[in-house]
């Protein structure tokens, strides 16, 4: 079957695991509450009869105990995504993964905002967002944890003086000597020109002090969520939804775990990224399109009432502790890695299904995949 040939699901059932809140609150040492990596997973199948029924008989044989397959119970081994995967195949359905580091998730958020933010159409050109995530790429590898501290302050308490220090933090970091065609070197050269920029516009506006800064969003309480992983990666996974299905939106179903924390964010942003349409800004990516002329349905259910769901969280579960562990020095097993590689492959090289990746190259590497070095792919690694 070629590519052309191939229907898009309707239906999307997501979930996610590694969920620690938002990156303001990352922890002592930058441990995000000892939850490192993100994934949020989306199984496309437009029969969820079919696949509830695979998943039963997947739990009868692996764990005939279990009331319901969850991965928090240690049921998202490789012979059980393996065998999900074959079942979703035969279903003539596919899987999306956003898998994110949330430090280098944090680098990519700071050079954005605090050192290169996009001020033209140009700027979010492939080849520009690829060049902003070799910048990441060292500030990920190579800043100490100041560096981002002295940035989160900044998003937790906005001020002059938070903005200032988070400039200082960054300068203080790179050496005025360190060559300008390096990467540090270039990251040292915006963020000056980027504290002139803040100084010029007058750095006890408030309207000022936020523009070098992500914009928050409310969260249940009221309280400002700053830097929601979950988030960005939502609308980039619907992007991506949008790209599979060639713009054809209406009808499409999108599921998801029930959200009472960020539900109500999600449902906004999405609002949101559909807006982009007719703006000139809206990111092109060849795997991702950000031009909404149709909108999905999303909702929200819990995974006790959804066969869709409850594969979404399998291969969620599966995939964050596969990278958490491989990145924490953890050998993987032969056949992890090889599910793990599946998960990150294509459909007959369809833009969509597969993995997006928010990781450094070093730890692409690290995973067993080949980080895309191409501006006109995925700028942050083979997805």
């Amino acid at each position: 079957m070629t590519q052309a040939d191939y229907v898009a699901p309707s239906r999307y059932f997501l979930d996610e695991s590694g969920t620690s809140g938002d990156l303001s609150k990352v922890g002592a040492g930058l441990d995000f509450k000892r939850q490192p990596i993100f994934v949020l997973a989306a199984v496309g199948v437009d029969d969820e009869g079919g696949l509830g029924e695979s998943l039963a008989a997947i739990r009868d044989r692996r764990f005939p105990q279990a009331v319901e397959l969850k991965s928090s119970k240690g049921h998202a081994t490789p012979a059980v995504i393996l065998q999900l995967l074959d079942a979703i195949d035969t279903l003539r359905g596919g899987v999306l993964l956003e898998v994110m580091d949330k430090r280098f998730t944090l680098a990519a958020t700071m050079i954005n905002t605090l050192i290169l933010r996009p001020l033209s159409p140009a700027d979010h050109e492939s080849k520009a967002l690829w060049f902003r995530a070799q910048l990441a790429e060292q500030l990920h590898e190579t800043a100490p944890t100041g560096v981002y501290d002295a940035f989160i302050q900044a998003c937790r308490e906005p001020g002059e003086a938070s903005l200032k220090a988070a400039f200082r933090a960054v300068l203080e970091w790179v050496p005025p000597e360190t060559p300008r065609e390096s990467p540090a070197g270039a990251i040292r050269f915006f963020t000056l020109d980027s504290l002139k920029d803040f100084r010029k516009a007058g750095v006890s506006k408030p309207d000022v002090q936020r523009r070098f800064l992500p914009l928050p969003d409310p969260g249940h309480t009221g309280k400002d969520v700053w830097i929601l992983p979950h988030l960005s990666a939502f609308t980039n996974l619907y992007a991506r939804i949008n790209k599979l299905r060639c713009g054809r939106l209406a009808g499409v179903q999108i599921v998801h775990d029930d959200q009472p924390y960020f539900a109500d964010i999600l449902r906004s942003s999405k609002l949101a990224v559909e807006g982009l349409a007719e703006d000139e800004a809206a990111i092109k990516l060849s795997r991702a399109d950000y031009r909404f002329v149709e909108a999905g349905d999303l909702t929200f259910t819990p995974s006790t009432g959804s066969s869709g769901v409850q594969a979404a969280d399998l291969i969620a579960g599966f995939a964050m502790r596969h990278a958490r562990d491989t990145l924490a020095g953890v050998t993987p097993s032969r056949e992890s890695r090889m599910v793990f590689r599946r998960l990150a492959s294509t459909f007959d090289g369809t833009p969509g299904f597969g993995m997006n990746l928010m990781l450094s190259n070093r730890d692409v590497l690290r995973c067993g995949l080949l980080p895309s070095r191409d501006p006109q792919l995925s700028p942050f690694g083979a997805g």
